[in-house]
C-alpha cells in the first residue's frame, strides 16, 4: 500500500508562526504610512488654504472671518472655523484637490457641534475684534492661524476635552516624537509650522 503524504503538525504550527511574525511587522508599518499619509494631506490642505486666504485678501483687503454662522454650533456659540463659501464663492480661491476637511477628524462631534463644521480645520482671524489687543501674536505669527488636530486627535476648549474630538492643544506636531505624537498642524501667515503660544 502507498503511504499518504502530508504536513505535520510540527510543520503547520512553524507555517503559522511566520505568517503571524510577518503580521506584526506589517500591520504597525502599514498604520504608521497612514497617519504620514495624513499628515502629508494636512499640511497640503493648509498650504493651499494659506494660498486662497493671501488671494482673497488682495481682491476683499482683509480676511475671511470666521465663526459668523450661527448653524456652526447649535449653541450659538462661536466657532473657529473657516466657513466654505467663504473661498468657494462666488471666486473659487481653493485649488480642487485641497479638501475643507480635517483628516483626523474622524469621531463624532460634542452634543452642541453641527457635525458639518465639526470636520473642518480651525481657522482663527487674528484682526477679529477678540484678538485686537493681543499685539504679539500680529507680531509673530501674522494676522491668521490655521491648524489641523493632529494624530492625537485632541480637542480642548474650555468646557469639553476628549480624544478624537479635533484640536487643539497648542503645540506643534513633531514626527521625532512618534509617528502618533501629542501636538497639532499649524499654519500661521508668516510660519508653515508654530506654537501658538510659546
Amino acid at each position: 500500500m502507498k503511504q499518504k503524504k502530508g504536513f505535520t503538525l510540527i510543520e503547520l504550527l512553524i507555517v503559522v508562526a511566520i505568517i503571524a511574525i510577518l503580521a506584526a511587522i506589517a500591520v504597525p508599518n502599514f498604520l504608521e504610512a497612514q497617519v504620514r499619509s495624513k499628515v502629508s494631506r494636512c499640511k497640503t490642505d493648509l498650504r493651499n488654504f494659506a494660498t486662497a486666504l493671501e488671494s482673497y485678501a488682495v481682491d476683499h483687503r482683509h480676511y475671511p472671518p470666521y465663526g459668523t454662522d450661527p448653524i456652526v454650533f447649535t449653541a450659538g456659540v462661536e466657532a473657529q472655523v473657516l466657513e466654505p463659501h467663504e473661498l468657494t464663492t462666488p471666486i473659487a480661491y481653493l485649488s480642487s484637490g485641497t479638501s475643507m476637511n480635517d483628516p483626523f477628524r474622524t469621531q463624532a462631534p460634542p452634543i452642541n457641534w453641527a457635525p458639518f463644521y465639526f470636520k473642518l480645520y480651525n481657522y482663527v482671524n487674528w484682526d477679529d475684534i477678540r484678538f485686537k489687543n493681543v499685539a504679539f501674536v500680529h507680531e509673530r505669527y501674522g494676522e491668521w492661524r490655521l491648524a489641523g488636530s493632529g494624530p492625537d486627535r485632541w480637542f480642548y476648549t474650555g468646557t469639553f476635552a476628549g480624544p478624537d474630538a479635533g484640536v487643539y492643544l497648542q503645540i506643534s506636531y513633531d514626527p521625532t516624537n512618534g509617528t502618533v505624537s501629542i501636538g497639532d498642524i499649524y499654519r500661521t501667515q508668516k510660519s508653515s509650522d508654530a506654537i501658538l503660544f510659546p
